[in-house]
């Protein structure tokens, strides 16, 4: 009789263990469908941010005129490299903005020549050349930051708020010995702007058209006024030019 009873409870245990066993594989089936379902959402919602972003090249309309009256009489030699005169600044996209690139480097060359040719006498602009024997100084500009922002909301400016982007550039230029090649001086030239819009104004065009175009030739407007400026109001400058 004892016999029979544990023969019974074992053809249970055995029962109750191979529903346990269906159930979790079960469970296990259901957890890794819905792992790959989660998987496959979560694919399509990045492709189709990735299709919705976009590249953009902001438009650089800056163009400083013709040079004024020199102020310093002496000799110079620019020296444009080629990081210089080909920088591109790049906003780099991610999974909510698109990309926007600032190509920099043609504004940046009339920069430099304008600046130079306003403050110095003669200037001969040069990419590797060593500069002649009458030359008193050798001028050299370079990029140190750029930085473009995306537009941002502020509601203090009424109803809907306003949009504003920002930028800075930041440029230093060296002066040096024209025969060794020694920096005697140098220079760091900052530049900051924004560019507040309504929002109400950008129902029907895109931020882009809007902002970073202004935002870049604002940089760079100001950027030329404060360098001369700054190259008329220094001391080491006019030494370096026998001033």
């Amino acid at each position: 009789m004892l016999a029979i009873i544990v023969s019974n409870v074992s053809r249970k245990c055995l029962a109750t263990l191979a529903i346990i066993k269906i159930t979790f594989n079960n469970l296990i089936t259901t957890i890794e469908s819905s792992r790959f379902v989660l998987l496959a959402l979560t694919v399509c919602i990045l492709a189709a941010f990735c299709t919705s972003c976009a590249t953009h090249n902001v438009p650089i309309s800056y163009d400083p005129g013709i040079t004024t009256t020199p102020s310093l009489p002496c000799s110079v030699v620019l020296r444009l490299s080629k990081e210089f005169v080909n920088y591109e600044h790049v906003n780099p996209s991610d999974i909510s903005n698109d990309e926007f690139r600032a190509p920099y480097g043609p504004a940046f060359q009339k920069y430099a020549i304008y600046v130079a040719q306003s403050v110095f006498g003669d200037v001969q602009v040069f990419e590797s050349q060593p500069p002649n024997n009458t030359t008193k100084l050798l001028i050299v500009p370079r990029i140190t930051s750029s930085d473009l922002k995306q537009p941002e909301i502020y509601n203090q400016y009424g109803l809907g708020g306003v949009r504003v982007a920002s930028g800075a550039l930041s440029i230093h230029w060296d002066f040096n010995d024209p025969m060794t090649g020694n920096t005697m001086s140098s220079m760091n030239i900052n530049s900051e702007c924004s560019n507040p819009v309504p929002a109400r104004k950008l129902m029907h065009s895109e931020p882009f058209d809007e902002f970073f175009p202004k935002v870049v030739d604002c940089l760079m407007i100001d950027l030329t006024s404060k360098t001369i400026q700054r190259f008329n109001a220094s001391k080491d400058i006019q030494k370096l030019c026998g001033h």
